[in-house]
């Protein structure tokens, strides 16, 4: 099976640096406290909507094979990513659709006994929320966070408030009669809010640290090529400076000797120059010549 756009997104990230991770993780940190509750920051895997892969059973599979009852294209879609094993945030990712889009094909799969295995209280609680299935206390009873007599004890009030002629919403009397905390109701409606947005992903603009192997490993023979190079060098202005001290007394030592006859004036000696091999200092001064070969560098591009 391919590895989906948001797995390959999350490695991309897992695998920066930990000092930037680090900074990632306070940044967020301190932006979620101030929308979600614990109930949302410090949920088990398991129990977290976005998350939660469904598993088909024997009809759903049927009818992702015969598509007898000719549902929607998208709810398609959905049964053929569940049967691939992705969790619902990736099947919101790879089909392009919202997490409201994912939690209204979830919920209506779910009733369809489409779903092998039983949904946690709220996973499902969250998907009907979102899909507008659940009203706010139909939520927090599906939740666990309260039950049905306290919700009747705020139906209760707020119909004596209404008539009082003071109009007051469920969600504020359920804060101040203390059955759910603010945060808590701030929470699921900011959830709500934010899964009408649609999240397009391109790893590409994801920023990557890593270097390929092939242009690190010429960068390192690079470096290695330089260093002996730069010896090379320095022992070959050591072997030159050396030939010129030792060069040098030996002309002072011909330029106290008295100077032999002219060639061009003594014809005799110059036809028995020219006819006498070159003298083994002369075949030396020829010889002394070198070079010295660098090792190229390897190509960078």
């Amino acid at each position: 099976m391919n590895k989906s756009l948001f797995l390959g997104f999350m490695e991309r990230v897992l695998a920066f640096p930990l000092w930037i991770k680090q900074i990632i993780f306070l940044n967020l940190s301190k932006d979620l406290v101030n929308y979600l509750s614990n109930e949302f920051l410090d949920v088990q895997e398991g129990e977290l909507f976005h998350i939660y892969k469904p598993i088909l059973s024997e009809q759903g599979q049927n009818e992702l094979l015969t598509k007898e009852s000719k549902f929607d294209e998208s709810i398609y879609s959905f049964l053929n990513c569940c049967s691939k094993g992705m969790s619902l945030i990736e099947i919101a990712i790879e089909n392009n659709f919202t997490m409201e889009e994912v939690s209204k094909a979830f919920t209506f799969c779910k009733t369809s006994g489409f779903f092998s295995s039983s949904v946690p209280n709220l996973v499902s609680a969250v998907a009907g929320f979102i899909a507008g299935k659940y009203r706010t206390g139909e939520y927090f009873i599906r939740a666990g966070k309260m039950t049905i007599e306290q919700l009747d004890k705020v139906l209760n009030k707020q119909q004596e408030l209404n008539q009082s002629g003071k109009h007051v919403f469920i969600a504020e009397l359920m804060v101040q009669m203390g059955y759910i905390r603010e945060l808590d109701f701030k929470s699921i409606i900011f959830m709500k809010e934010e899964a009408g947005k649609r999240f397009s992903l391109n790893p590409d603009d994801v920023p990557t640290i890593a270097m390929e192997k092939e242009n690190y490993d010429i960068r390192v023979e690079n470096t290695r090529l330089k260093e002996e190079n730069e010896i090379l060098r320095q022992k070959m202005d050591a072997l030159l400076t050396f030939i010129k001290d030792h060069k040098e007394p030996e002309k002072n030592e011909e330029n106290l000797v008295s100077p032999e006859p002219s060639l061009a004036t003594n014809p005799i000696a110059q036809e028995d120059r020219q006819a006498q091999p070159a003298e083994p200092e002369e075949q030396a001064e020829k010889e002394s010549e070198f070079t010295v070969k660098l090792k190229p560098f390897a190509d960078e591009s």
